[in-house]
């Protein structure tokens, strides 16, 4: 076996291959990383019990919020327990509305309202349409998001389209915060306030 396979080097190299957020099978892992079906079993086995990957429906691996969160940091796991940073970022991580919202920004980097409200929004989400648009809103007068000059065609003649935006500023997998008294958005990836001047 490979040196960069053994111990924590394999589940750290698959935790790095999902960083970006999409869902792959195993064949892809294999394929891409030179690994047999066992070590991306035995690697993903070791991400899940961090509660850093999960195995989706169709087939394939994909990060957590939490194993986001583990990539953006440059963790490398170990095969010890759990260490006080692992827990320390996990902690950081929850699973809101605007959480998953800004992971489908992370994901889609182009997008309207709608499909952001068809990623995020569970069955009992109370006014995810508003909660979004507010959402957006503040990212973009903090210059995380941009509204594009062109609009996605609706699907009624007399429809003048739907607005698209653009992430332009990606800081990491933790969602920014809109702090009223402030007037800020406090961004938790680089732990610094950016200025939002709500319009």
């Amino acid at each position: 076996m490979m040196a960069r396979h053994e111990n924590g080097a394999l589940p750290t190299t698959i935790l790095n291959a999902l960083a970006n957020g999409s869902c792959r099978t195993m064949d892809d892992l294999v394929d891409d990383l030179g690994l047999t079906r066992r070590q991306v079993s035995d690697g993903a086995a070791k991400l899940a019990y961090r509660k850093y990957l999960c195995r989706m429906e169709r087939g394939c691996y994909q990060l957590t919020d939490a194993g986001l969160a583990a990539a953006a940091a440059g963790e490398v796991i170990t095969s010890g327990p759990l260490g006080p940073d692992t827990k320390a970022v996990r902690n950081k991580v929850s699973n809101t509305f605007r959480d998953r919202a800004w992971r489908a920004m992370r994901v889609r980097r182009q997008f309207t309202m709608d499909d952001i409200v068809a990623d995020a929004a569970t069955d009992d989400e109370a006014d995810p349409k508003n909660n979004v648009a507010r959402f957006i809103r503040f990212l973009k007068q903090a210059g995380y998001v941009a509204e594009q000059r062109s609009r996605q065609p609706g699907t009624r003649l007399t429809s003048s389209g739907f607005k698209r935006f653009s992430l332009i500023r990606d800081t990491g997998p933790l969602a920014p915060v809109f702090r009223p008294k402030t007037g800020m958005v406090h961004d938790y990836n680089i732990g610094e306030d950016m200025p939002c001047p709500v319009k």
